[in-house]
């Protein structure tokens, strides 16, 4: 994922990054996800696994820059009958915007929500889980 950040260099873009979107400020409880047919799964959020901010671009506009980072998350299926194998088989992404086909995710914060882009989603089930309803989900 990528996220915009004011700073003056990339480094201290990095550690804004770090310090807005950690997993103690992030406050995600669910999420929704479409499939290519627009059928829409709702996903409980059990915790943030890790997240890692690994680089920082300098963007067009002064003191901004793009740190593409990554997070994973520990989901469950929020629907009773559904199992990780349904998501598994068939791909799932975040809704797209209306105006673009670039995936914005708005990810809520103890400080305030930060915009980010999508820039790839894999699944995988949650190895610590005996229910089959368990994923994680890679940003």
């Amino acid at each position: 994922m990528s996220y915009l950040v004011q700073a003056r260099s990339k480094s201290h873009a990095l550690n804004r990054a770090r310090f807005h979107m950690n997993d103690e400020t992030i406050s995600l409880d669910r999420l929704k996800l479409v499939n290519r047919m627009g059928m829409e799964k709702w996903m409980k959020v059990e915790r943030v696994e890790s997240i890692l901010w690994a680089a920082a671009e300098s963007s067009d506009f002064s003191n901004q820059f793009k740190v593409i980072g990554h997070i994973q998350l520990v989901v469950r299926i929020h629907a009773s009958g559904d199992s990780a194998e349904s998501v598994l088989q068939e791909p799932y992404h975040f809704p797209r915007t209306l105006l673009s086909d670039k995936t914005v995710w708005v990810i809520p914060t103890l400080l305030e929500p930060a915009f980010t882009q999508v820039l790839n989603v894999s699944f995988t089930r949650s190895a610590g889980s005996r229910e089959s309803a368990s994923l994680i989900i890679a940003v």
